[in-house]
Protein backbone atom coordinates (compact mmCIF):
# COMPACT_ATOMS: atom_id res chain seq x y z
CA UNK A 1 0.00 0.00 0.00
CA UNK A 2 1.54 3.43 -0.39
CA UNK A 3 1.34 6.24 1.98
CA UNK A 4 1.87 9.68 1.09
CA UNK A 5 4.93 11.31 0.44
CA UNK A 6 6.81 13.74 2.79
CA UNK A 7 6.50 17.04 1.58
CA UNK A 8 7.44 20.47 3.20
CA UNK A 9 5.56 23.51 3.23
CA UNK A 10 7.61 25.27 0.34
CA UNK A 11 6.74 21.97 -1.80
CA UNK A 12 2.93 22.76 -0.86
CA UNK A 13 3.31 26.41 -1.62
CA UNK A 14 5.42 25.93 -4.72
CA UNK A 15 3.95 22.87 -6.50
CA UNK A 16 0.47 22.56 -4.97
CA UNK A 17 -0.68 26.19 -5.23
CA UNK A 18 -3.02 25.29 -8.20
CA UNK A 19 -4.62 22.70 -6.17
CA UNK A 20 -5.52 25.08 -3.28
CA UNK A 21 -6.41 27.79 -5.67
CA UNK A 22 -9.01 25.28 -7.20
CA UNK A 23 -10.71 24.38 -4.16
CA UNK A 24 -10.87 27.68 -2.93
CA UNK A 25 -12.63 28.49 -6.08
CA UNK A 26 -14.94 25.55 -5.63
CA UNK A 27 -15.84 26.41 -2.06
CA UNK A 28 -16.80 30.39 -3.49
CA UNK A 29 -18.66 28.89 -5.96
CA UNK A 30 -20.53 26.81 -3.87
CA UNK A 31 -21.08 29.80 -1.53
CA UNK A 32 -22.76 31.96 -4.39
CA UNK A 33 -24.94 29.04 -5.61
CA UNK A 34 -26.48 28.90 -2.45
CA UNK A 35 -27.01 31.83 -1.78
CA UNK A 36 -28.53 32.52 -4.84
CA UNK A 37 -31.06 29.36 -4.76
CA UNK A 38 -32.19 30.60 -1.23
CA UNK A 39 -32.28 34.35 -2.29
CA UNK A 40 -31.16 36.49 0.01
CA UNK A 41 -33.18 39.65 1.52
CA UNK A 42 -30.87 42.10 0.56
CA UNK A 43 -31.66 43.10 -3.18
CA UNK A 44 -28.58 44.48 -3.87
CA UNK A 45 -26.74 40.91 -2.50
CA UNK A 46 -29.25 39.23 -4.14
CA UNK A 47 -28.42 40.45 -7.24
CA UNK A 48 -24.74 40.33 -7.02
CA UNK A 49 -24.84 36.80 -5.98
CA UNK A 50 -27.10 35.61 -8.82
CA UNK A 51 -24.57 35.96 -10.78
CA UNK A 52 -27.05 38.53 -12.75
CA UNK A 53 -25.99 38.61 -16.36
CA UNK A 54 -23.92 35.76 -15.86
CA UNK A 55 -26.38 33.48 -14.68
CA UNK A 56 -28.68 34.46 -17.91
CA UNK A 57 -26.12 33.08 -20.24
CA UNK A 58 -24.76 30.65 -17.98
CA UNK A 59 -28.72 29.30 -17.63
CA UNK A 60 -30.87 31.90 -19.66
CA UNK A 61 -33.20 34.43 -18.70
CA UNK A 62 -35.56 31.15 -17.66
CA UNK A 63 -36.32 31.78 -14.54
CA UNK A 64 -37.24 27.90 -13.84
CA UNK A 65 -34.40 26.88 -15.90
CA UNK A 66 -31.82 29.53 -14.05
CA UNK A 67 -32.90 27.79 -10.74
CA UNK A 68 -32.39 24.10 -12.36
CA UNK A 69 -29.05 25.51 -13.06
CA UNK A 70 -27.67 26.79 -10.35
CA UNK A 71 -28.92 23.76 -8.18
CA UNK A 72 -26.60 21.68 -10.90
CA UNK A 73 -24.02 23.77 -10.86
CA UNK A 74 -23.90 23.37 -6.59
CA UNK A 75 -23.92 19.29 -7.24
CA UNK A 76 -21.34 20.04 -10.26
CA UNK A 77 -19.07 21.46 -7.70
CA UNK A 78 -19.12 18.89 -4.82
CA UNK A 79 -18.47 15.97 -8.21
CA UNK A 80 -15.51 18.59 -9.32
CA UNK A 81 -14.00 18.53 -5.65
CA UNK A 82 -14.20 14.61 -5.74
CA UNK A 83 -12.20 14.98 -8.80
CA UNK A 84 -9.54 17.80 -7.97
CA UNK A 85 -8.71 15.45 -4.77
CA UNK A 86 -7.85 12.51 -7.10
CA UNK A 87 -5.86 14.25 -9.37
CA UNK A 88 -4.06 15.74 -6.44
CA UNK A 89 -3.73 12.26 -4.87
CA UNK A 90 -2.50 11.07 -8.21
CA UNK A 91 0.40 14.29 -8.50
CA UNK A 92 1.49 12.94 -5.09
CA UNK A 93 1.82 9.25 -6.50
CA UNK A 94 -0.68 7.48 -4.19
CA UNK A 95 -3.23 6.86 -7.17
CA UNK A 96 -2.70 5.25 -10.16
CA UNK A 97 -2.84 8.64 -12.67
CA UNK A 98 -3.71 6.80 -15.76
CA UNK A 99 -6.91 5.35 -13.75
CA UNK A 100 -7.31 9.22 -12.31
CA UNK A 101 -7.24 10.53 -15.76
CA UNK A 102 -9.84 8.09 -17.24
CA UNK A 103 -12.52 8.97 -14.23
CA UNK A 104 -11.29 12.74 -14.63
CA UNK A 105 -12.09 12.45 -18.57
CA UNK A 106 -15.51 10.56 -17.92
CA UNK A 107 -16.67 13.32 -14.96
CA UNK A 108 -15.98 16.21 -16.80
CA UNK A 109 -17.81 14.41 -20.18
CA UNK A 110 -21.07 13.62 -18.02
CA UNK A 111 -21.14 17.37 -16.62
CA UNK A 112 -20.80 18.75 -19.85
CA UNK A 113 -23.91 16.71 -21.25
CA UNK A 114 -25.79 17.30 -18.47
CA UNK A 115 -25.15 21.42 -18.99
CA UNK A 116 -25.87 21.26 -22.53
CA UNK A 117 -29.39 19.89 -22.04
CA UNK A 118 -30.09 22.50 -19.47
CA UNK A 119 -28.57 25.46 -21.61
CA UNK A 120 -30.26 24.41 -24.56
CA UNK A 121 -33.60 23.52 -22.87
CA UNK A 122 -34.06 19.80 -24.17
CA UNK A 123 -34.62 18.92 -20.64
CA UNK A 124 -38.32 20.57 -20.89
CA UNK A 125 -39.61 17.68 -23.10
CA UNK A 126 -38.63 15.24 -20.08
CA UNK A 127 -40.70 13.68 -17.45
CA UNK A 128 -38.67 15.19 -14.95
CA UNK A 129 -37.06 18.54 -16.47
CA UNK A 130 -34.61 18.91 -13.18
CA UNK A 131 -33.00 15.09 -14.50
CA UNK A 132 -32.46 15.01 -10.52
CA UNK A 133 -32.89 11.15 -10.27
CA UNK A 134 -30.45 10.74 -13.24
CA UNK A 135 -28.12 13.29 -12.32
CA UNK A 136 -28.32 11.58 -8.56
CA UNK A 137 -27.37 8.34 -10.18
CA UNK A 138 -24.36 9.71 -12.23
CA UNK A 139 -22.86 11.53 -9.00
CA UNK A 140 -23.21 8.48 -7.31
CA UNK A 141 -21.48 5.97 -9.99
CA UNK A 142 -18.56 8.56 -10.55
CA UNK A 143 -17.98 8.05 -6.48
CA UNK A 144 -18.16 4.75 -6.59
CA UNK A 145 -15.65 4.47 -9.35
CA UNK A 146 -13.46 7.23 -7.16
CA UNK A 147 -13.52 5.54 -3.93
CA UNK A 148 -12.53 2.48 -6.10
CA UNK A 149 -9.17 3.98 -7.37
CA UNK A 150 -9.26 6.59 -4.72
CA UNK A 151 -6.23 4.82 -2.18
CA UNK A 152 -6.19 6.51 1.31
CA UNK A 153 -8.28 9.52 -0.18
CA UNK A 154 -11.21 7.27 -0.99
CA UNK A 155 -13.24 8.45 2.30
CA UNK A 156 -13.82 11.40 0.44
CA UNK A 157 -15.91 9.89 -1.84
CA UNK A 158 -18.08 8.45 1.32
CA UNK A 159 -18.26 12.33 2.49
CA UNK A 160 -19.32 13.77 -0.77
CA UNK A 161 -21.95 11.10 -1.47
CA UNK A 162 -23.33 11.97 2.09
CA UNK A 163 -23.54 15.68 0.74
CA UNK A 164 -25.02 14.45 -2.60
CA UNK A 165 -27.57 12.49 -0.61
CA UNK A 166 -28.40 15.17 1.26
CA UNK A 167 -28.69 17.68 -1.09
CA UNK A 168 -31.18 15.81 -3.33
CA UNK A 169 -33.43 15.28 -0.08
CA UNK A 170 -34.71 18.85 -1.59
CA UNK A 171 -34.52 17.95 -5.10
CA UNK A 172 -35.90 14.92 -5.74
CA UNK A 173 -38.56 12.89 -4.89
CA UNK A 174 -39.03 10.54 -1.74
CA UNK A 175 -39.08 7.62 -4.47
CA UNK A 176 -36.34 8.89 -6.01
CA UNK A 177 -34.08 9.64 -3.28
CA UNK A 178 -35.03 5.34 -1.81
CA UNK A 179 -34.27 4.44 -5.32
CA UNK A 180 -30.96 6.73 -5.47
CA UNK A 181 -29.58 5.51 -1.84
CA UNK A 182 -30.37 1.77 -2.77
CA UNK A 183 -28.26 1.89 -6.14
CA UNK A 184 -25.57 3.91 -3.87
CA UNK A 185 -25.60 0.98 -1.64
CA UNK A 186 -25.46 -1.55 -4.15
CA UNK A 187 -22.33 0.42 -6.09
CA UNK A 188 -20.17 1.21 -2.96
CA UNK A 189 -20.98 -2.40 -1.16
CA UNK A 190 -19.52 -3.57 -4.70
CA UNK A 191 -16.63 -1.51 -4.38
CA UNK A 192 -15.90 -2.46 -0.63
CA UNK A 193 -15.92 -6.02 -1.52
CA UNK A 194 -13.25 -5.17 -4.05
CA UNK A 195 -11.05 -3.10 -2.51
CA UNK A 196 -10.90 -5.57 0.23
CA UNK A 197 -10.32 -8.23 -2.21
CA UNK A 198 -7.16 -5.73 -3.72
CA UNK A 199 -5.73 -5.17 -0.44
CA UNK A 200 -3.86 -8.42 -0.33
CA UNK A 201 -2.41 -9.10 2.52
CA UNK A 202 -3.41 -5.80 4.31
CA UNK A 203 -6.12 -6.94 6.75
CA UNK A 204 -6.11 -3.33 8.36
CA UNK A 205 -7.50 -1.97 4.76
CA UNK A 206 -9.99 -5.24 4.44
CA UNK A 207 -11.40 -4.57 7.92
CA UNK A 208 -11.89 -0.83 7.01
CA UNK A 209 -13.73 -1.74 4.51
CA UNK A 210 -16.28 -3.59 6.48
CA UNK A 211 -16.19 -0.48 8.65
CA UNK A 212 -16.95 1.83 5.90
CA UNK A 213 -19.67 -0.76 4.82
CA UNK A 214 -21.82 -0.93 8.22
CA UNK A 215 -21.34 3.20 8.76
CA UNK A 216 -22.84 3.29 4.87
CA UNK A 217 -25.98 1.13 5.86
CA UNK A 218 -26.46 3.59 8.39
CA UNK A 219 -26.34 6.33 6.99
CA UNK A 220 -28.39 5.59 4.07
CA UNK A 221 -31.04 3.73 6.58
CA UNK A 222 -31.20 7.39 8.24
CA UNK A 223 -31.52 8.88 4.70
CA UNK A 224 -34.42 7.07 3.66
CA UNK A 225 -36.13 7.78 7.47
CA UNK A 226 -35.73 11.29 7.40
CA UNK A 227 -36.97 10.98 3.33
CA UNK A 228 -40.06 9.55 4.78
CA UNK A 229 -40.43 12.14 7.28
CA UNK A 230 -39.74 15.22 4.94
CA UNK A 231 -42.58 13.39 2.73
CA UNK A 232 -44.78 13.38 5.24
CA UNK A 233 -43.77 16.89 6.07
CA UNK A 234 -44.25 18.08 2.33
CA UNK A 235 -47.96 16.37 2.37
CA UNK A 236 -49.28 18.33 5.87
CA UNK A 237 -47.76 21.43 4.33
CA UNK A 238 -49.19 21.32 0.98
CA UNK A 239 -52.41 20.51 2.38
CA UNK A 240 -52.34 23.41 4.66
CA UNK A 241 -51.39 25.25 1.97
CA UNK A 242 -54.39 24.28 -0.20
CA UNK A 243 -56.48 25.23 2.71
CA UNK A 244 -55.15 28.44 3.38
CA UNK A 245 -55.67 29.62 -0.33
CA UNK A 246 -59.07 28.16 0.10
CA UNK A 247 -59.44 30.45 2.94
CA UNK A 248 -58.23 33.50 1.71
CA UNK A 249 -59.95 33.38 -1.34
CA UNK A 250 -63.23 32.90 0.77
CA UNK A 251 -62.08 35.94 2.94
CA UNK A 252 -61.39 37.68 -0.40
CA UNK A 253 -65.26 36.88 -1.59
CA UNK A 254 -66.43 37.91 1.38
CA UNK A 255 -64.92 41.28 1.32
CA UNK A 256 -66.12 42.17 -1.78
CA UNK A 257 -69.58 40.86 -1.97
CA UNK A 258 -72.60 41.76 0.18
CA UNK A 259 -73.73 38.87 2.14
CA UNK A 260 -77.43 38.40 1.22
CA UNK A 261 -77.55 38.95 -2.16
CA UNK A 262 -74.38 37.61 -3.36
CA UNK A 263 -73.41 40.87 -5.59
CA UNK A 264 -70.47 43.46 -5.08
CA UNK A 265 -70.31 45.41 -1.82
CA UNK A 266 -70.14 49.22 -2.40
CA UNK A 267 -66.73 49.07 -0.88
CA UNK A 268 -65.58 46.94 -3.90
CA UNK A 269 -67.86 48.67 -6.64
CA UNK A 270 -66.12 51.74 -5.58
CA UNK A 271 -63.06 50.69 -6.56
CA UNK A 272 -64.20 49.09 -10.30
CA UNK A 273 -66.33 52.76 -10.76
CA UNK A 274 -62.86 54.34 -9.80
CA UNK A 275 -60.84 51.62 -12.62
CA UNK A 276 -62.99 52.23 -14.98
CA UNK A 277 -63.34 56.11 -14.28
CA UNK A 278 -59.53 55.98 -15.33
CA UNK A 279 -60.29 53.82 -18.25
CA UNK A 280 -62.57 56.14 -19.97
CA UNK A 281 -60.68 59.12 -19.57
CA UNK A 282 -57.80 57.77 -21.52
CA UNK A 283 -59.87 56.22 -23.99
CA UNK A 284 -62.63 59.04 -24.20
CA UNK A 285 -65.12 56.40 -23.77
CA UNK A 286 -68.06 56.79 -22.22
CA UNK A 287 -70.31 54.62 -19.51
CA UNK A 288 -73.73 54.99 -17.79
CA UNK A 289 -74.62 54.76 -14.26
CA UNK A 290 -78.03 53.39 -12.96
CA UNK A 291 -79.46 53.95 -9.27
CA UNK A 292 -81.98 51.60 -8.82
CA UNK A 293 -84.93 51.49 -5.52
CA UNK A 294 -87.22 49.37 -4.83
CA UNK A 295 -90.39 50.93 -4.37
CA UNK A 296 -92.49 51.10 -1.51
CA UNK A 297 -89.41 48.67 0.59
CA UNK A 298 -90.80 49.80 4.16
CA UNK A 299 -94.04 48.79 3.27
CA UNK A 300 -92.86 45.50 2.34
CA UNK A 301 -90.97 45.03 5.70
CA UNK A 302 -94.08 46.45 7.62
CA UNK A 303 -96.77 44.46 5.95
CA UNK A 304 -94.79 41.02 5.19
CA UNK A 305 -91.86 40.88 7.48
CA UNK A 306 -88.35 41.28 7.14
CA UNK A 307 -87.87 37.75 6.04
CA UNK A 308 -89.64 38.79 3.29
CA UNK A 309 -87.71 41.91 2.38
CA UNK A 310 -84.51 39.74 2.14
CA UNK A 311 -86.58 37.04 -0.34
CA UNK A 312 -87.21 40.73 -2.33
CA UNK A 313 -83.88 42.03 -2.22
CA UNK A 314 -82.26 38.58 -3.62
CA UNK A 315 -84.89 38.01 -6.32
CA UNK A 316 -83.95 41.69 -7.42
CA UNK A 317 -80.44 40.98 -7.28
CA UNK A 318 -80.96 37.70 -9.12
CA UNK A 319 -83.24 39.21 -11.76
CA UNK A 320 -81.21 42.72 -12.55
CA UNK A 321 -77.88 40.38 -13.05
CA UNK A 322 -79.29 37.78 -14.97
CA UNK A 323 -80.55 40.96 -17.33
CA UNK A 324 -77.08 42.58 -17.43
CA UNK A 325 -74.15 41.79 -20.18
CA UNK A 326 -71.17 39.70 -19.25
CA UNK A 327 -69.52 43.51 -19.44
CA UNK A 328 -71.74 45.32 -17.20
CA UNK A 329 -71.23 45.22 -13.27
CA UNK A 330 -74.06 45.37 -10.83
CA UNK A 331 -73.77 45.96 -6.67
CA UNK A 332 -75.72 47.19 -3.96
CA UNK A 333 -75.27 49.86 -3.05
CA UNK A 334 -76.87 50.20 0.27
CA UNK A 335 -80.28 49.15 1.28
CA UNK A 336 -83.18 48.49 -1.01
CA UNK A 337 -80.67 50.12 -3.53
CA UNK A 338 -78.52 49.24 -6.33
CA UNK A 339 -76.09 50.67 -8.48
CA UNK A 340 -75.42 49.67 -12.11
CA UNK A 341 -72.43 49.90 -14.43
CA UNK A 342 -73.10 49.78 -17.83
CA UNK A 343 -69.51 50.10 -19.63
CA UNK A 344 -69.51 51.68 -23.28
CA UNK A 345 -73.45 52.35 -23.52
CA UNK A 346 -75.31 55.48 -23.25
CA UNK A 347 -78.14 55.79 -21.43
CA UNK A 348 -80.77 55.64 -24.17
CA UNK A 349 -79.34 51.69 -24.64
CA UNK A 350 -79.19 51.20 -20.74
CA UNK A 351 -82.63 52.41 -20.30
CA UNK A 352 -83.51 49.87 -22.73
CA UNK A 353 -82.12 47.20 -20.78
CA UNK A 354 -84.34 48.34 -17.74
CA UNK A 355 -87.46 47.96 -18.84
CA UNK A 356 -86.08 44.11 -19.44
CA UNK A 357 -85.62 43.70 -16.52
CA UNK A 358 -88.72 45.35 -15.64
CA UNK A 359 -90.58 43.29 -17.08
CA UNK A 360 -88.11 40.47 -15.93
CA UNK A 361 -89.48 41.05 -12.30
CA UNK A 362 -92.92 41.39 -13.17
CA UNK A 363 -92.96 37.91 -14.14
CA UNK A 364 -90.84 36.89 -11.05
CA UNK A 365 -91.99 35.44 -7.74
CA UNK A 366 -90.39 37.16 -4.89
CA UNK A 367 -90.90 34.85 -2.17
CA UNK A 368 -92.08 31.42 -1.44
CA UNK A 369 -93.77 32.96 1.00
CA UNK A 370 -96.41 34.80 -0.58
CA UNK A 371 -96.41 33.87 -4.16
CA UNK A 372 -98.49 36.63 -4.75
CA UNK A 373 -96.53 39.41 -3.87
CA UNK A 374 -94.87 41.51 -7.00
CA UNK A 375 -92.47 44.32 -6.52
CA UNK A 376 -91.52 47.55 -8.71
CA UNK A 377 -88.75 49.52 -8.75
CA UNK A 378 -87.53 53.18 -9.79
CA UNK A 379 -84.53 53.67 -11.42
CA UNK A 380 -82.24 56.93 -12.47
CA UNK A 381 -79.79 56.69 -15.26
CA UNK A 382 -77.00 59.42 -16.34
CA UNK A 383 -73.72 58.63 -18.33
CA UNK A 384 -69.85 59.62 -16.81
CA UNK A 385 -68.29 62.53 -17.95
CA UNK A 386 -64.64 62.43 -18.99
CA UNK A 387 -62.17 64.00 -15.93
CA UNK A 388 -65.51 63.73 -13.72
CA UNK A 389 -65.50 62.62 -10.20
CA UNK A 390 -67.42 59.71 -9.87
CA UNK A 391 -69.32 61.17 -6.81
CA UNK A 392 -70.51 63.86 -9.22
CA UNK A 393 -71.50 61.09 -11.72
CA UNK A 394 -73.41 58.85 -8.65
CA UNK A 395 -75.17 62.47 -7.53
CA UNK A 396 -76.88 62.99 -10.81
CA UNK A 397 -78.12 59.51 -10.94
CA UNK A 398 -79.39 60.07 -7.64
CA UNK A 399 -81.13 63.18 -8.78
CA UNK A 400 -82.35 61.11 -11.34
CA UNK A 401 -83.43 58.28 -9.20
CA UNK A 402 -85.46 61.09 -6.83
CA UNK A 403 -87.56 61.99 -9.77
CA UNK A 404 -88.38 59.31 -10.51
CA UNK A 405 -90.18 58.19 -7.12
CA UNK A 406 -91.32 61.34 -7.60
CA UNK A 407 -93.23 61.18 -10.62
CA UNK A 408 -94.81 58.35 -9.77
CA UNK A 409 -92.28 55.34 -9.32
CA UNK A 410 -92.23 52.00 -11.55
CA UNK A 411 -90.70 54.44 -13.93
CA UNK A 412 -87.28 55.27 -15.35
CA UNK A 413 -85.63 58.73 -15.73
CA UNK A 414 -82.42 60.30 -17.28
CA UNK A 415 -80.50 63.40 -16.50
CA UNK A 416 -78.51 64.54 -19.41
CA UNK A 417 -76.57 67.21 -17.00
CA UNK A 418 -76.28 69.88 -20.28
CA UNK A 419 -79.74 71.49 -19.63
CA UNK A 420 -80.50 69.69 -16.01
CA UNK A 421 -83.95 68.20 -18.05
CA UNK A 422 -84.79 64.93 -17.03
CA UNK A 423 -86.05 62.92 -19.82
CA UNK A 424 -88.37 59.78 -19.15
Amino acid sequence: MKYLPEFSLTDLHSAQAHYLIAWGTLTLTVVVCLAAVIQCNKLWLHRWLSLGWLSDALFSADPHQKKLGLRYLVGMVNCSAGVIALNYGASQGVIDAEACRHLTWTSLTVMAAFFVVLRTGWNKKLADPSMSELKTASAIGILAWGYLIGGPGAPVALMLLFIILMFGMFTTTSKQLIRASVFAGLAFSAVFVATAADSGANTIVAKMQMVYGGVLLIMLASVCLLVHEMARMRARLTQRKVELTAALAQIKELAIRDELTGLFNRRHMGNVLNAEAQRTDRNHGRFCLCLIDVDHFKAINDEWGHGVGDDVLRALANVVAAGLRETDVVARWGGEEFLVLFTDTDCEDAAVVIERIRVMLSNTVMTSASPELRVTFSAGLTTYQVDESIVATIERADQALYQAKATGRNRTERHTLFDGDYLA
